[in-house]
């Protein structure tokens, strides 16, 4: 919470290691309710960090930052896939992060999979008027959306 409201406060955190300690949360965590809670909450406070252009830089410079975000994105479907979307989105708004997630060709390779995949099912549900819950076909569509953007933001230019 305080990091959602205080510039001071994510200076603070960052100086004191924060991001870094995030991070190793994130890899850490299992599947279980209860964790995909924490990594919920470290993915926001990483998302709160990067609101301000110089946490951003060193978000992107930490060591593993990207692969770890990105991995978040590709791995989760609930609203931790919403944040680390939004979290990519502020860092390929940047020149450097474009080029810091360009270096990954792989996870960009997934994320393009990802596109893909999400696309191939919007188009089946309207071809075969599958009856979809309009709650699932918004979330899948939202997923594509962000995912879409991303990928865009990345291979443009």
């Amino acid at each position: 919470m305080a990091t959602e409201h205080s510039q001071r406060c994510c200076e603070e955190l960052a100086a004191a290691g924060a991001i870094d300690k995030l991070l190793t949360l994130i890899r850490s965590v299992s599947r279980s309710i209860p964790d995909q809670e924490v990594l919920k909450h470290a993915l926001s406070s990483l998302r709160n960090l990067a609101r301000y252009p110089h946490l951003l830089d060193l978000l992107i410079q930490s060591n593993g930052s990207l692969q770890t975000i990105l991995w978040e994105l590709l791995r989760n479907k609930e609203d931790s896939y919403f944040i680390a979307s939004e979290l990519l989105m502020k860092i390929s708004s940047t020149p450097k992060g474009v080029e810091s997630l360009r270096k990954l060709p792989a996870l960009v390779k997934r994320l393009h999979a990802l596109v893909e995949e999400l696309t191939r099912k919007a188009i089946y549900e309207k071809r075969n008027g599958r009856a979809a819950s309009a709650v699932i076909k918004e979330n899948r569509e939202r997923r594509l959306k962000e995912a879409a953007g991303i990928l865009k933001l990345i291979t443009s230019a």
